[in-house]
């Protein structure tokens, strides 16, 4: 096994986590795990409130990192990764208004997209790093 099709596979897991946390009805059930997205906002806003849109960045930031890391390209293109994955998180974000249990929020979709294009370029930078420094 490669270390992309890892990263392949890692992403796999990684949006099948998301997608079941973003569906999934009662999101009091997994409050434990905004545990750190709370410290994080309490740290940058002075705020837990916002934890929601942190943990939002965080699980974007990582699938957009996996995604870089392994490669993934749509169209022969790198950068349609980001933008499916913006999609793709504003689809989520559609669908869960659909139950009625929970409401969609632009600024949560806000939170993907920039969760995906953070997580992406710092993949995109250790790539770059790591081509420098390897020996010719």
């Amino acid at each position: 096994m490669t270390l992309r099709s890892a990263w392949r596979g890692v992403f796999a897991l990684l949006l099948l986590f998301v997608t079941w946390q973003t569906l999934t009805p009662s999101p009091e059930e997994t409050d434990s795990g905004l545990a750190l997205a709370r410290y994080l906002a309490e740290m940058l806003f002075q705020s837990a409130a916002h934890a929601d849109k942190v943990a939002h960045f965080l699980a974007y930031s990582a699938l957009g990192g996996a995604a870089g890391m392994g490669g993934l390209r749509l169209g022969g293109r790198r950068r349609l990764s980001v933008a499916a994955l913006t999609v793709y998180g504003v689809l989520l974000e559609y669908l869960q208004g659909l139950g009625g249990v929970r409401d969609p929020e632009l600024l949560d979709a806000l939170a993907n997209a920039s969760g995906a294009l953070a997580g992406f370029s710092g993949a995109f930078l250790i790539e770059k790093m790591r081509l420098r420094t390897k020996p010719a």
